[in-house]
């Protein structure tokens, strides 16, 4: 993805919860990101060489602010300036 093909790059703020940390190496950081929410999580999957595929789709949830990625990216909204992007991953605990 260029920005040619998306102009619309946005500072967001991305958290990686626990256990996530091992693959940006810190737990929040800045990043320039596409506004539509989809792109950019597939953007910090790439950069980040997040196993995604499998398992880790399954066992992560994704958040924009507090709302589920699904939830977000169905409303039809897009990115905006200062929104959080989280990777949390659900509890096996009961």
């Amino acid at each position: 993805m260029t920005e040619k093909n998306n102009p619309q790059f946005l500072p967001i703020r991305v958290r990686f919860i626990t256990v996530m940390q091992r693959y940006s190496g810190q737990k929040e950081l800045d990043m320039s990101l596409p506004e539509d929410p989809e792109e950019a999580v597939a953007m910090i999957v790439r950069q980040f060489r997040i196993p995604w595929a499998g398992r880790l789709e399954k066992s992560v949830r994704v958040f924009i602010n507090k709302e589920l990625l699904e939830v977000f990216a169905a409303s039809g909204r897009k990115l905006a300036e200062g929104d959080r992007i989280s990777f949390i991953p659900m509890s096996d605990g009961g």
